[in-house]
């Protein structure tokens, strides 16, 4: 049986499937609740089967104007039941009545059976997201100092200045295609709802940001955007700034790092593999005309 998720033990099954699925991008009750919040018109499906639940499907708002997001998940031992394309019809419909100019999705690139029904479906890849991946040593050590520049934990009297930078970071992101920057309240919520964030300073000016923020996965952080001012690019702040939340993150028992770049984004790759990352598997991109 397919039907909305309404009550907290339906949303609790959907993240469940979600987490069960996607283990380095759990998600919880909390965060869903938050989101539909702010976005009550997100639609959370879930497949029921002997009274448990076994599937789901997602529609909501993208960073892109004019897209709209889709998510369909079945776990294994589910799957090729017809559970995913009844999902699809009903994931769709609703898709379809906010009139977007894309439909998109994510795809793992693990995930091979996943791929082929996107492509069937009429879906075609339009970018990937690299994903790696960091395993804690639990000694990992602070950066060695850059001339004029110093590294702080960011307080809320450096708010103003790290959402600025975020703003234009996202304007040079080698995305493909339009993205729009989330508004400030969105960005505290989403971006600073972590342990830390630190800040590079260069004489009292923040020309470099990047925060750690928490999953609901044991041990696990991820890396939000690492941000760093165009004037001051290409002088190891990033890699400090890095360097810096690996330490940090290791001195308070944490034991994996993930970030997530996008295919294009050599410069902030080659950091990440300098560094140690390894890459897993992409998320692929698709998308579709309705």
């Amino acid at each position: 049986m397919i039907r909305r998720a309404e009550t907290d033990a339906d949303l609790a099954g959907w993240c469940d499937v979600w987490t069960a699925i996607t283990p380095r991008e759990p998600t919880s009750l909390e965060d869903v609740k938050r989101r539909l919040q702010r976005q009550p018109e997100r639609l959370y499906l879930v497949a029921e089967e002997r009274g448990a639940v076994v599937g789901l499907g997602f529609v909501g708002p993208t960073d892109s104007p004019g897209r709209i997001g889709l998510a369909i998940r079945v776990l294994p031992e589910w799957r090729r039941r017809g559970l995913g394309s009844q999902l699809y019809e009903w994931v769709l419909d609703h898709a379809l009545a906010q009139r977007p100019e894309w439909i998109s999705g994510l795809v793992s690139g693990a995930d091979q059976q996943a791929l082929g029904w996107a492509t069937r479906s009429g879906f075609e890849e339009y970018g990937r997201d690299v994903e790696l991946l960091l395993e804690l040593a639990g000694d990992e050590q602070l950066p060695p100092p850059l001339e004029g520049i110093t590294i702080v934990e960011v307080g809320p009297r450096l708010h103003d200045a790290a959402y600025a930078l975020t703003r234009e970071a996202w304007e040079d992101l080698p995305t493909g295609f339009a993205v729009q920057t989330p508004d400030f309240a969105t960005w505290l919520e989403e971006d600073l709802a972590g342990p830390i964030a630190f800040a590079a300073m260069d004489h009292g000016e923040l020309v470099g940001f990047a925060a750690l923020m928490s999953r609901d996965a044991p041990g696990l952080l991820e890396h939000g955007l690492t941000a760093t001012r165009r004037t001051h690019r290409r002088r190891g702040i990033a890699t400090a700034l890095k360097q810096t939340q690996s330490a940090w993150a290791a001195a308070n028992g944490y034991r994996e790092l993930i970030t997530f770049t996008q295919d294009g984004n050599d410069g902030m790759q080659a950091i990440n593999l300098a560094l140690g990352y390894e890459p897993q598997p992409p998320w692929i991109r698709v998308r579709r005309r309705p």
